[in-house]
């Protein structure tokens, strides 16, 4: 059967589905001056739209959200938006919303070198059932190691020299990485057991000496 479900069960395993991420009253990135009016969220792929989100999303000054109208524009994808009017200095300007931090097109790429580390080729969606967890495994790993390059070139990029964030911010990184590793490894284990029974290997053995056999003429 094939394996149509691979990405939304990929998705479910990484906890990245559409409502699975909220940021609640988080501070943003501006300058809250009486005069500007652009500000940034501090996370990529932003998925809520300020200028369409429905209550509790979107933003708040000091505690109290702001209409879609006050919100003159949005780019979901660089993390930026203008407000109608600058806030002044005393002001505290937070903001709600959902993030999701994998494409399915990505998503897709860490199931095809997941299928291609099973030595099945580029199409998962033909992966045997019982090796589909170790497959999950492997690709959530390859998800894992870029979210962790992902946050450091991130983190390098948002933040100015002047205020850069300490060192605790980039433990997520070195997390991130972790939960990488953890992945693979589960991934082999789980591989390992599907080919083994009972001490029994059943992985296809590559590379193997057969030996010589001495050919033996029949007696007369």
């Amino acid at each position: 059967m094939s394996w149509a479900t691979a990405i939304a069960d990929m998705r479910l395993k990484l906890s990245d589905n559409p409502n699975d991420k909220l940021r609640a009253y988080k501070r943003v990135f501006g300058q809250i001056d009486g005069t500007n009016t652009v500000f940034k969220t501090f996370e990529f792929r932003r998925i809520t739209d300020f200028t369409l989100g429905a209550v509790p999303l979107g933003i708040y000054k000091n505690q109290v959200r702001l209409n879609t109208s006050d919100i003159a524009s949005d780019d979901v994808t660089t993390g930026y938006f203008t407000l109608a009017a600058a806030p002044s200095g005393s002001d505290v300007i937070e903001a709600t919303y959902y993030v999701q931090f994998f494409y399915d097109a990505e998503l897709d790429g860490f199931l095809r070198l997941a299928s291609n580390w099973l030595g099945l080729g580029n199409d998962y969606t033909n992966i045997a059932e019982g090796l589909r967890p170790a497959a999950l495994q492997y690709a959530c790993g390859e998800a894992y190691q870029k979210l962790a390059m992902r946050f450091a070139e991130h983190l390098s990029e948002t933040y100015r020299l002047e205020d850069a964030p300490d060192a605790n911010r980039f433990k997520l990184v070195d997390e991130y990485k972790r939960m990488g590793e953890d992945c693979r490894k589960e991934g082999e284990n789980l591989r390992n057991q599907f080919y083994t029974r009972q001490g029994q290997s059943l992985q296809p053995l590559f590379g193997v000496n057969a030996g010589r056999v001495r050919n033996v003429e029949p007696s007369r």
